[in-house]
């Protein structure tokens, strides 16, 4: 039997979820000519208010984005701040991939000697993180700034500073991070009752995280030990013998070392494109909204359904950024159409 906070929150995220923009409302902004035509789409939304703060000659791309990823931030907390016990516990541990994607921002910039300032961050008050953001801001280099991570949840990032100093690449470091997160979450959902739906959507996204994260290894070509090193260490439906096959065999022999899973056709679908280092994470993506969606259809009564609308305003944040920025970039409505998460 659920407990009562159990329902009232998943009843809060019901009425939650009638906020979000429609497919349909994508592919009609994904055709507009100019963002003043998206702006005015948008004032029909829960976006309306902050941009209407705006002058409208200040109305741009990245003030957009700000507002976009600061709506994200805030339907995350207003639903963590009503959850309560374990299920509240996880959730303060789901919501830290805000944090997450931040540093791997910063490392990102760091790597590439590139300014970066806080408005290019995700915007994330001081209540909702441990982590000094102005000061890794500042750091020389990311040396300095996993040393700076030393008191925080992510200090062991520092024992792969040797491996990133040996290959190059800031995934290195971001798998890790990954690692890190998803250890702590799935430690938080397997205390939860009535787990199934929740633990088969968190599940999947840590197998496409890790098959996102091979496969960009492979195509790096990256030695097989080190890519078996770096995998997420959880399994779910991609077990460790799948991921052995993944990292020692070819690129293109990918689906046979998927078998048993549910991932084949997903791999099928990567070795058909002509740039798979272009299309992987959109792929890999959609597959995750897609899981999320059909959660919200199946799972209404579950946790797992909070969960779901979660990865939903994830996609919806994202889906607005891609549309936005894609102006400026003159994207084809065609190439658009294909990169939304629809």
């Amino acid at each position: 039997m659920k407990s009562p906070s159990t329902i009232y929150l998943v009843t809060r995220t019901h009425g939650m979820r009638t906020h979000f923009l429609t497919d349909e409302n994508f592919k009609t902004m994904a055709k507009s000519r100019s963002l003043s035509e998206i702006v005015d789409q948008l004032l029909r939304s829960d976006y309306a208010t902050e941009i209407g703060k705006l002058p409208s000659e200040q109305v741009d791309p990245s003030k957009l984005e700000m507002i976009f990823l600061k709506t994200l931030v805030e339907r995350f907390f207003n639903l963590t701040k009503n959850a309560k016990g374990k299920g509240r516990e996880f959730l303060e541990n789901y919501v830290a991939r805000i944090e997450i994607e931040n540093l791997k921002r910063i490392l990102r910039a760091k790597h590439t000697n590139a300014k970066i300032e806080e408005h290019k961050l995700i915007p994330l008050d001081r209540q909702h993180t441990l982590i000094n953001f102005p000061a890794l801001l500042k750091a020389k280099d990311i040396e300095e700034t996993t040393a700076l991570l030393r008191e925080t949840p992510y200090t062991s990032l520092t024992r792969r500073i040797d491996d990133y100093k040996r290959l190059g690449i800031t995934i290195i470091l971001e798998s890790y991070l990954d690692s890190i997160y998803f250890d702590k979450v799935w430690e938080k959902v397997e205390k939860l009752e009535n787990k199934k739906s929740i633990r088969k959507l968190v599940g999947e996204e840590i197998d496409l995280s890790n098959l996102q994260l091979i496969l960009t290894l492979k195509m790096k070509e990256i030695a097989s030990r080190q890519i078996e090193e770096m995998a997420i260490p959880i399994s779910y439906r991609l077990r460790k013998t799948n991921i052995k096959r993944l990292a020692q065999g070819r690129f293109e022999d990918s689906p046979e070392a998927l078998v048993g899973t549910p991932y084949v056709n997903i791999a099928i679908e990567i070795l058909k494109k002509t740039d798979p280092t272009i299309e992987l994470e959109t792929i890999l993506s959609k597959k995750l909204y897609q899981n999320a969606s059909f959660a919200l259809r199946n799972s209404s009564l579950e946790f797992g359904y909070v969960v779901a609308y979660l990865m939903m305003c994830e996609r919806e944040a994202r889906n607005l950024v891609t549309i936005t920025t894609a102006l400026d970039l003159e994207v084809t409505e065609e190439n658009l159409l294909q990169r939304l998460f629809i």
